[in-house]
């Protein structure tokens, strides 16, 4: 009896060099060649998180593997920004659900719902959980807008943002001398403006605040104001940048002088005449002058005979009677340290007789 199985296991052959060659030429799972040629490419995920989810990297690829190897009901499941691909367990299908939440990352950003966000996965989170588009914007106004931040919480927290600078970055032997000499007030915002002006052209910006809150931990739970209030308060221009000037006067920061030979200034006037007293404080940016005697202020006082501070701060007195005559101090605004007095003296009318 002859054997006839030789052609049959010379086609079998050929038909596996056939498929091999086929596999070889098969491009890669996305209709392209892969870097390594055109074989099939190792497994790689096609679903990418986009977004810092919290979700442990032992969770974050369950479904996209069988058990038996294979593709899962998620790998080719892509959901878009804020949901992710959960595996339902009844039916073994992949479905999208919005994120759960996301990981603490201060990067903050404006929704187009007027709505200020920790970062973009917040954003997105909130646009999947509410059902309709939230947009990112460029605007600024959402990082103040209906704020709680007031103008006496602003204050304690530029303190605050001192004193931490102060301590964290300042020499041991500098610590808390910003507080009455302006020379060490200065350096200190000067090394505070060059570590917030990253891109160091001369303005900070939101984003640039965005990274110093990251950076210090000044976040919302700090203080009911944030950095970002500074373009709130201290933005003159409505730029949306703090110059080096607009960060000064955030900062208190003024270079004021008073000659030691003007810190006394003797007045003499007669009864009935008016007086001007003038205050020799100078400096750039000096903030307004407030007067006091006996240790009350006058500004805010309305007096029909003392009134008329101008723009330069001068006291203004009509018609001088003896009651005037005393000592009055002159100091800018927030600086009571520095202070002229003015020693104002009356003389009584006198009377000529003819005859």
């Amino acid at each position: 009896v002859t054997c006839s199985w030789k052609r049959p296991m010379k086609t079998a052959r050929w038909w596996s060099a056939a498929i091999l060659l086929l596999g070889l030429a098969v491009p890669g799972a996305d209709g392209r060649p892969n870097k390594e040629g055109f074989g099939l490419p190792p497994y790689r995920p096609v679903v990418r998180f986009r977004h810092k989810d919290g979700i442990p990297e032992s969770l974050r690829i369950k479904g996209f593997v069988g058990h038996n190897g294979y593709p899962g009901p998620c790998e080719h499941k892509y959901c878009g920004l804020g949901r992710h691909c959960v595996v339902n367990h009844e039916t073994g299908q992949g479905e999208c659900k919005c994120l759960d939440h996301c990981k603490p990352h201060y990067k903050p950003v404006c929704g187009s719902d007027g709505k200020l966000y920790q970062n973009h996965c917040e954003l997105h989170r909130a646009s999947c959980l509410r059902g309709h588009r939230i947009t990112i914007t460029h605007s600024e106004e959402c990082f103040y807008k209906d704020d709680n931040c007031r103008l006496s919480d602003y204050r304690r927290l530029k303190t605050k943002v001192l004193d931490l600078h102060d301590k964290r970055y300042m020499g041991s032997h500098l610590h808390g001398a910003h507080k009455d000499n302006m020379a060490a007030r200065k350096q200190l915002v000067d090394m505070m403006l060059k570590r917030f002006d990253a891109d160091n052209n001369g303005q900070i910006d939101a984003s640039e605040l965005s990274q110093v809150i990251k950076q210090e931990g000044l976040s919302k739970d700090f203080s009911e104001c944030t950095l970002f209030d500074l373009l709130k308060y201290n933005d003159v221009n409505d730029d949306e940048h703090l110059t080096k000037d607009e960060f000064y006067t955030a900062f208190d920061v003024y270079l004021l002088t008073l000659p030691d030979d003007q810190k006394v200034s003797v007045t003499t006037v007669t009864v009935g005449q008016s007086a001007v007293l003038t205050c020799a404080i100078t400096g750039e940016r000096r903030p307004p002058i407030q007067w006091k005697r006996n240790h009350q202020y006058l500004n805010s006082l309305n007096l029909e005979d003392i009134n008329d501070f101008g723009d330069d701060g001068s006291l203004y007195i009509t018609k001088v009677t003896t009651t005037h005559m005393g000592n009055y101090t002159c100091h800018a605004d927030g600086y009571e340290k520095l202070f002229q007095t003015h020693t104002l003296q009356v003389n009584g009318k006198r009377h000529i007789v003819f005859t």
